[in-house]
Formats: structure tokens, C-alpha cells, sequence
């Protein structure tokens, strides 16, 4: 009797709790902490059923207490959980754990929201943490190479300048956490700001190619690199978590080093990462089957720095060293993550980079009367801090069903020091970026079938720029001391300058059906420029000052439609636009001979694209894709011969005296319409349950302008081939990269596609095209291996090049690596 008692009453509290718990439970991301809307909820066999709603919340008063619940959506690994375990356990949320695989068909980028691979008409690419974690020793610049239909271009050790259809620098716009990182001196040239940008930390990376200005503004006209960063977790059931990598490489000697920790709360969680990476020389390869055995050997060099004076080159005795190429970078990430009332997540992220002095190595290269001409040549270390808070809300209403608003503080410290063998002045140019910018990105849905996102930009760069020199006081080799500081012409105005834009968008999709999806978008963004110089500094005196105020309306018309289950067509229209910037109409800078000077009258340039393409999948590792474009790029920006007319240090109108040195006048203008159009294709079969094979071949071709010349930063036609075999220890890939070679009349007249750094094949031609060879064709094999101790400690070794190949990327100042050995460990404590 006592029993049936006790038994009644737990039954009875069993009862209540369920009704009182009313049922309601909340879904959410597990990394992020934000609600999952459309997460499936149903019993064993289906019969019953239930769905979040926009704040992650559902109603399981359906369910019995005997039941077991799954949830289920895409991009996420599926959850079950009994019912009455849910109640017992008092758990009032569930936390969905993203599935890295499935991931892939949700893409963050293309409409600054999430949005399903389905409703996408663009090409996207996504490396991801897992695809990080297998190479080794990559910088933040290199780890792109691991997405087809990209090339890194190199002019030194401490480099890496994405191409993206042909397009580069300040016509790729990069992005990390929703902020842009283009600022108002990215110059036209070749970059390597995305080395800043520390791999350990990175979650995804996703690569949006073609004209993306709708949902990020200019500079966007090859497409949009966008790093996510790690999020910390919340309320995780490991409360305190520590990892350790290191990894060595033999063609640089190089050594990287990262340790994070992780701390998770009920409320908040934390990200903390450190790394130290060292690179030494890079030793390029010594096969030559390119039949130039000259060709970039680096046969004498300068022993010169900031605090050792040698007056002559030095004989290298191995000349497939490349001297001066090392460098060394600390990176530190911190992250926050705390979760507010009412369905808010508030992120703090703070990055830091700095870097050693470094070495310019194809400045270094140059030669002069026979000899090397600078002694000194490197950029000064290059730091990056980075402050940015976001908060993420969920209302859940039509109009406004979530929105992100995030912050930013950028200050970029940039220089570079040069000093010639035959002269003791130094010259130093120096550059400071205060960038702030607000984002605010909307989204919301008119229906079943309709969704839209909206949003706000704002931005602003200061910029300070000096330039000086001084003399060196030397005894026995040693410098002891800098004296006579002079004033020279600096890079950019050097009586202050900066830039600011104010942009809105809007863009929605629309599905007709669930075969076929409508997208369409615009953006209208306005840019004020102004530029300053000291009267003593000028090298034009009739510029003075700047004061250019711009507008810019563009937009996307794309269109999507399944065929069948297995078939995707897509085609879209777009347009970008780059507002020309401080680089653009301000810079003053030597190079070769030529003297790039400010031109006042410079005008936006604008890239109209049309894309296709077609893909047929039967899952993730079953895929073929085809895709063609065209881009017509309106008043291109390229460098051209350029007067000044109140100049008298010369007789010619084309020079002008500069540091000493009688040199060409260019400048930036606007010369017309240029095409460009190519072709990509992706190819991937699972072979077996281990065995997977993967192709890519990608070309680029733009056309040829009688009056401009070629179109600069068109790559040869390239493409990779990869055979992985995965188990549950080791994984294993083999790949080979490949590269056509490309013809010296193919070059860009102004210099940007470095045509003197290829082999020289007539030293007393006057025509630079038949002086040099241009690019010549190359292939690498390489392979790749990781092996798992255990669910914590990984152990990565491979060797790259294995033919030790000496080659050239396209447009590189260096070579490449030759065969390298490297291996890896990471643990998890």
C-alpha cells in the first residue's frame, strides 16, 4: 500500500512535470549560442512531429514521456535524446553541433546572411578548419591556394597576393568577422596584408568569386575572401580546454608555434591563441627542367640591416638559397562570447599582429650597372590591431527576424626602408590607418517563400604618411648612428588624407518554386576622398589638395533552378564597382625606373559580369561543376605615362629628378573598356569508402587593349589533382598542382605582372617582350599525411615538391619552394 503510494506520487509528479514544463524547449548552436530555426522534431517512427520557430523554440506537449525525440537540420549532426531523460535532466535547451561536412551547403557570405547553397547563383568555395589542419606551415595568404580557382602571387618571403579572375590587391576585397579589411592604401600592385591573418584561429574560409559589391561596396570586382573566426563555446560540458601545434618545414627552416585556450560557461565562453611562427631563408628547387639555369639564383646578396653596414655584395655559395626571405610574426587572438536576456549574443574579438623587418627579396634582386643595386630594402614590421564588438539579436519578426550590428577599430602600421650600396642615406616612408566602420546587416521573410536582407555601412580611414631620410655613421662595419634627418616626398599626402564611405543594400530571394529561386539586390554607396600636401614636399606643386565626393548604384539579377534532384543551373548578372582611393590618386613610388605620381582627375572603375554554370551532385563527395564568365571592366584603372608640366629638373616632359635619380613619370588613369572572361571546372569522385579523387582546372583570359596593352594579373591557365584516403588513423593526400606557361606579349605594359623577373632570353634586346621569356610551364607532386593517436593528439609529416621543381608562380618576385620535408604535432590538453 505504502508502495502504490510512492508510486502514484511519482507518477503523478512524473505527470505534472511534463505539463508544467509546458513542453517548450529552446534549440540552439552549439558554437555560437544562437537559435536554430526549422530544426526538425519527431519521434522513432515519424508519427509524431514539430518544428522550431524563429527564436529556436518548440512546443513537445505532443510528445509522450517514452518517446525518443530527434532533431534534425542541415548543416548540423543529428540529436537524440528520450523525452523523459529531457525532464529529468531539467534540460530546458539543445545544442546543435555543426556538421562540417554538410556545412558546405550553407553559405555566410554571398548576402552577408545564411543562406542554403540551393539559392545561390555565385560560385563560393569554403575551406574549412578541418582542410587547415591538414597542411602545414601556412600563412594566412597561402591556406587560399587550398581553394581551386586561386593564386597567390609572391614578391618576397613575407608575401601572398590572392587573384581571383584575373583580378587583384585592391580589386579583391578581404574580410574577416564581417569586416573589411581593404582600407584606403591598398594599392593596385600585389599585397600581403592577408598574412595578418593567423590560420590557427580561422573556423572557414569562404572565397565568393565574380563582382560582389551588392552586399560589400567597392573594391569587390574579383570577389570577396571572407575569414570567420573561431567562436568560443557556451556552456560546453569541457568548462576549461587547452591545444598545442607546432610544425617545422626544411625548404625554410621555418618553425610555427600556437597555443590556445578555451574556457566555456553557462552564459559565456572564451577564445585565447598565441602563436610565434620563425621562417628562414626559402631554398627554391633545383631541378630545372625549364632549361634556365640562371634563372633566379641568388648568386651575390646584401649582409645589410638596420644595425650592420657592408659596403659590397657578398657571394652566396648556395645560390638556390634565397637570401634574404626570412621573417618572423607573433599573432594574438582573444574572443568573447556572452549570451544576454532576451535571445542576444554579444561577441568581443580582439586580434593583434606584428611582424620582424621584411625583406623586400625582388628589390633586393635588382640589379644596377651590373651589381645589386639597394642594399637595404624591407618593409618595417607590420602590425595589425583589430577591435571589434557584435551583437546578435533575434526578434523574429517579419521584417526584422535577426539582425547583426558590428563595430571595428583597425590600426595598420606600414613602412618600408630603403638605402642604395653606393650612398649612406636611408630612406624611410611610413604609414599609419586609423579605419572605422559599422556594419549593420538585417534579415527578415515575407512568407514561405520569400526572404530578404537589408543593411548599413559605414566606414572611415585616416591616414598619416612621412617620409625622411638620414646618413649613416659607420665604424668597422657597425652603424652608429643616424644623423641629418631631411624631409622628402612621401608616399601619400603627407599633410593628411582620408577616406569614408556610406552605403546601404537590400537583397532578396525568391522562390518560385522549390525547383527555382529568384535573387535580385542593389547597393548605393557614397565616398568622400580628401588629400592634402606640404608646399616643401610636393613633387607636383600644382596639386595641392583633394576634395572628390563619388556615388555608385549597383546590383544582382541571378536565377537558380534543380533539374531533377541532381542538377543545378545558375546564371546571374552583376555589377561592382572600385572607388578609386588614396593609393590610387595620391601615391608617389619609384620602382624600376618609373615614378608613379598623383593624378587628380581619376574617376571609379566598374566590372559588369555575367556568370553561368552548371553542377550535377549526388552527394557531397560526387560532384562535376562547369562555369563560364564574362566581365567588362568600365574606365579600368592601369598605369600610364603621365607630364608634369611645372617639373624643370629635367628638359623631357616624361622625367623628372627623383632621389638623385632621373626617372619616367606614370600615373593612374582611366583608359577605357577592358573584357575579361574564363572557365572553371570541378571534378570530384568517391572511389571507394576511403578513396577520394578530386580535380580542378581554371582559365583566364583578358583581352588586349592596342593603346594600354595587355590586361595585368591574368594568370596561365592552372588546376590541381588530388587522391585522398581517409581512416579512422591516418589520412593521406597526394596532390599535383600544374601551371601553362604564359607568353611575354601577354604581359601588362605597366609593370604589374613583373615580366623582368622572368628568364632573360636575349640580354640586348630593347624590347623588353623579346628580352625576357615570360612564364615558364611547371608542375609539383606532393604528399600529404596525418596520423591520429588518439581523439587528441595528431601527428602531420609530409613532403612537398617532391621532384624539387624550381619554379615561379605567376607574377612572383621569388621562387617558390623546392622540396621540403615537414612535419607536425597537435594535442589537445
Amino acid at each position: 500500500m505504502i508502495y502504490s503510494r510512492k508510486y502514484r506520487i511519482k507518477f503523478l509528479c512524473l505527470f505534472l512535470s511534463i505539463n508544467l514544463y509546458a513542453q517548450e524547449i529552446w534549440v540552439e548552436d552549439n558554437n555560437s549560442g544562437e537559435p536554430l530555426e526549422g530544426v526538425a522534431i519527431f519521434n522513432q517512427d515519424k508519427s509524431k512531429s514539430t518544428i522550431t520557430d524563429k527564436y529556436g523554440n518548440a512546443l513537445l506537449e505532443n510528445f509522450s514521456a517514452n518517446d525518443s525525440l530527434n532533431f534534425q537540420i542541415l548543416g548540423y549532426k543529428n540529436f537524440q535524446i528520450k523525452l523523459f531523460d529531457l525532464i529529468d535532466l531539467n534540460m530546458k535547451s539543445i545544442k546543435m553541433i555543426p556538421e562540417n561536412q554538410v556545412l558546405k551547403e550553407v553559405f555566410l557570405s554571398v548576402a552577408r546572411s545564411k543562406t542554403s547553397a540551393n539559392k545561390i547563383a555565385e560560385k563560393v568555395s569554403i575551406v574549412s578548419a578541418k582542410e587547415i589542419e591538414k597542411r602545414s606551415g601556412l600563412s594566412g595568404a597561402e591556406i587560399l591556394e587550398i581553394s581551386p580557382s586561386v593564386r597567390i602571387q609572391k614578391s618576397q618571403g613575407g608575401g601572398g597576393s590572392p587573384v581571383l579572375r584575373g583580378f587583384e590587391a585592391n580589386r579583391v576585397l578581404l574580410v574577416v568577422d564581417g569586416v573589411r579589411m581593404n582600407n584606403a592604401i591598398y594599392r593596385s600592385g600585389h599585397l600581403q596584408n592577408a598574412i595578418t591573418v593567423d590560420p590557427h584561429n580561422i573556423e572557414r574560409v569562404e572565397i565568393v568569386f565574380g563582382s560582389s559589391s551588392v552586399g560589400y561596396g567597392s573594391d569587390a570586382l574579383g570577389g570577396v575572401i571572407h575569414y570567420y573566426t573561431k567562436s568560443p563555446e557556451i556552456n560546453s560540458e569541457n568548462k576549461l580546454s587547452h591545444e598545442f601545434s607546432s610544425s617545422f618545414n626544411s625548404a625554410n627552416s621555418s618553425s610555427i608555434n600556437n597555443l590556445t585556450t578555451s574556457l566555456s560557461f553557462k552564459n559565456w565562453g572564451s577564445i585565447t591563441s598565441f602563436s610565434y611562427s620563425n621562417f628562414g631563408d626559402v631554398l627554391s628547387g633545383n631541378n630545372r627542367s625549364h632549361n634556365y639555369e640562371e634563372w633566379g639564383l641568388t648568386n651575390f646578396y646584401s649582409e645589410n640591416n638596420r644595425n650592420n653596414y657592408s659596403p659590397n655584395p657578398v657571394y652566396n655559395s648556395t645560390p638556390d638559397l634565397q637570401k634574404n626571405t626570412g621573417y618572423n610574426q607573433y599573432d594574438l587572438f582573444q574572443k568573447f562570447s556572452l549570451r544576454l536576456p532576451y535571445n542576444m549574443l554579444l561577441n568581443l574579438n580582439l586580434q593583434y599582429s606584428s611582424s620582424s623587418d621584411i625583406p623586400r627579396y625582388d628589390k633586393l634582386s635588382e640589379t644596377k650597372n651590373g651589381t645589386l643595386k639597394f642594399s637595404e630594402w624591407y618593409y618595417g614590421p607590420q602590425k595589425r590591431i583589430f577591435v571589434s564588438p557584435q551583437l546578435k539579436f533575434f526578434l523574429g519578426k517579419s521584417w526584422l527576424k535577426k539582425g547583426t550590428i558590428t563595430g571595428a577599430f583597425q590600426k595598420i602600421h606600414e613602412s618600408r626602408i630603403n638605402r642604395k650600396f653606393d650612398q649612406l642615406t636611408r630612406f624611410y616612408f611610413n604609414e599609419k590607418v586609423n579605419a572605422f566602420s559599422l556594419n549593420t546587416d538585417f534579415s527578415g521573410d515575407g512568407g514561405s517563400n520569400v526572404s530578404f536582407s537589408y543593411g548599413l555601412e559605414l566606414t572611415h580611414n585616416s591616414i598619416d604618411s612621412n617620409a625622411f631620410s638620414k646618413d649613416l655613421v659607420i665604424n668597422n662595419q657597425m652603424i652608429l648612428d643616424l644623423i641629418n634627418s631631411k624631409s622628402i616626398p612621401s608616399r601619400y599626402p603627407d599633410a593628411g588624407s582620408s577616406y569614408s564611405s556610406y552605403a546601404a543594400y537590400f537583397n532578396f530571394i525568391y522562390e518560385l518554386n522549390e525547383r527555382l529561386t529568384f535573387n535580385a539586390g542593389f547597393r548605393i554607396t557614397s565616398t568622400l576622398l580628401k588629400a592634402k600636401w606640404n608646399d616643401s614636399t610636393r613633387v607636383n606643386k600644382l596639386l595641392s589638395s583633394l576634395n572628390l565626393k563619388k556615388e555608385a548604384l549597383t546590383g544582382t539579377i541571378a536565377i537558380t533552378y534543380l533539374l531533377k534532384e541532381k542538377w543545378k543551373l545558375s546564371s546571374l548578372i552583376s555589377s561592382g564597382f572600385r572607388n578609386p582611393n588614396i593609393d590610387d590618386i595620391g601615391k608617389v613610388r619609384e620602382n624600376s625606373g618609373f615614378l608613379l605620381v598623383p593624378n587628380s582627375f581619376l574617376k571609379p572603375e566598374y566590372a559588369y559580369t555575367f556568370d553561368a554554370g552548371i553542377i550535377f551532385s549526388e552527394n557531397s563527395n560526387n560532384f562535376v561543376s562547369l562555369r563560364g564568365y564574362t566581365t567588362l571592366v568600365s574606365r579600368h584603372i592601369v598605369r600610364s605615362d603621365f607630364s608634369i608640366f611645372d617639373d624643370t629638373t629635367t628638359e623631357s616632359l616624361e622625367t623628372i629628378i627623383y632621389n638623385g635619380d632621373e626617372v619616367i613619370t606614370q600615373a593612374n588613369k582611366n583608359l577605357g573598356n577592358r573584357f575579361i572572361y574564363g572557365i572553371s571546372s570541378e571534378f570530384s569522385y568517391q572511389l571507394s569508402n576511403n578513396f577520394n579523387s578530386q580535380f580542378n582546372i581554371t582559365f583566364t583570359k583578358g583581352n588586349k587593349d592596342y593603346s594600354a596593352g595587355p590586361m595585368p594579373s591574368i594568370p596561365p591557365l592552372f588546376g590541381s589533382l588530388y587522391l585522398n584516403y581517409e581512416s579512422s588513423k591516418i589520412s593521406t593526400q597526394i596532390n599535383w598542382k600544374f601551371s601553362a606557361s604564359k607568353n611575354p606579349y601577354e604581359y601588362s605594359w605597366g609593370g604589374e605582372d613583373g615580366l623582368d623577373e622572368t628568364p632573360i632570353i636575349n640580354l640586348n634586346a630593347l624590347d623588353e617582350r623579346e628580352k625576357y621569356a615570360g612564364s615558364p610551364k611547371w608542375n609539383t607532386l606532393s604528399i600529404l599525411s596525418q596520423y591520429r593517436f588518439s581523439d587528441k593528439t595528431k601527428l602531420k609529416f609530409g613532403v612537398t615538391n617532391i621532384f624539387d621543381v624550381h619554379y615561379r608562380t605567376f607574377a612572383s618576385g621569388v621562387s617558390s619552394e623546392g622540396r621540403s620535408f615537414y612535419v607536425g604535432i597537435k594535442t589537445k590538453i
